[in-house]
C-alpha cells in the first residue's frame, strides 16, 4: 500500500514537473513571438519612415531641379532676347550708316596737263565700282567735239536713263563700260548712267583742248 502511494506521488511530481516545463516553454515562446512581432512592427515603421523620407528627399530634389531648370531657361530666354535686341539695334545702326554713306557724295580729282580739277560723284553702285579702279590714267578720245571717252576693261552696274540735255562737265557711263566726260552742252537722245559732275567746268573745258587727252582720275584726299 505504501509502495503504491509512493509511486503515485512520484508520478504526480513528474507530471507537475512536465507541466511546469511545458508552461515555461509556452511562456518563452509567447515572449519570443511578442518580441518578434515588436521587431517586425519596428522594422515596418522604420521602413515606412525611410520610404517617406526618401520620397520627401526625391521630391525636394526634383523640385530643386525643376526650379534650376526653369531659372536656367528663363536666363537663356532673357539672354536670347537681349542678344536679339542687341543684334537688331546693330542692324539698324548698320542700315543707318549705309544710308548715310549712300547719301554722301564722293569727291574725286581729274588731273589734266598737271592741273587738278575737283569733281563730285554720286554715291551709287556704279560709282562705288568705278572708284575701286582709282587712281587710273586714261587716254580719252574726242567725239563730236563735245565729249571725251574711253572704253574701260571692266563692265559696271548700270542704271541708265535718257536725259533731254547734256551739260558741260557731266561725267557719265555709256553702256556698261564706256566712261564719258562732256565738255559742251547739247540736246541729247542717248541713254547714260549718271556718275557726277566736274565742279569748275569753265577752267576744265579750257584745259581739255581738241583731240585726245590724258586724264588721271583719283580720289580726293
Amino acid at each position: 500500500m505504501k509502495k503504491r502511494a509512493i509511486i503515485g506521488l512520484i508520478i504526480l511530481i513528474i507530471i507537475i514537473i512536465i507541466l511546469a516545463f511545458i508552461f515555461a516553454e509556452t511562456g518563452n515562446n509567447s515572449v519570443k513571438n511578442e518580441n518578434s512581432n515588436e521587431t517586425n512592427t519596428q522594422n515596418s515603421l522604420n521602413t515606412s519612415y525611410t520610404n517617406e523620407d526618401e520620397n520627401d528627399l526625391n521630391s525636394e530634389v526634383q523640385n530643386t531641379e525643376n526650379q534650376t531648370s526653369n531659372t536656367t531657361l528663363d536666363e537663356f530666354q532673357e539672354n536670347s532676347q537681349s542678344e536679339n535686341t542687341s543684334n537688331s539695334e546693330e542692324n539698324i545702326d548698320e542700315e543707318s550708316d549705309n544710308m548715310n554713306n549712300q547719301n554722301e557724295e564722293i569727291k574725286i580729282n581729274l588731273i589734266v596737263n598737271n592741273k587738278t580739277f575737283s569733281a563730285t560723284l554720286e554715291n551709287n553702285q556704279t560709282t562705288r565700282e568705278l572708284v575701286q579702279m582709282f587712281p587710273m590714267t586714261l587716254n580719252m578720245s574726242d567725239l563730236h567735239s563735245n565729249e571725251k571717252y574711253n572704253y574701260l576693261n571692266s563692265s559696271f552696274t548700270t542704271n541708265s536713263s535718257r536725259p533731254s540735255r547734256i551739260n558741260a562737265g557731266d561725267i557719265k557711263l555709256y553702256g556698261n563700260d564706256c566712261l564719258v566726260v562732256f565738255y559742251e552742252s547739247f540736246s541729247n537722245s542717248y541713254s547714260y548712267t549718271d556718275l557726277g559732275k566736274v565742279d569748275n567746268v569753265n577752267d576744265f573745258v579750257k584745259e581739255l583742248g581738241n583731240g585726245s587727252v590724258s586724264i588721271t582720275f583719283e580720289l580726293a584726299n
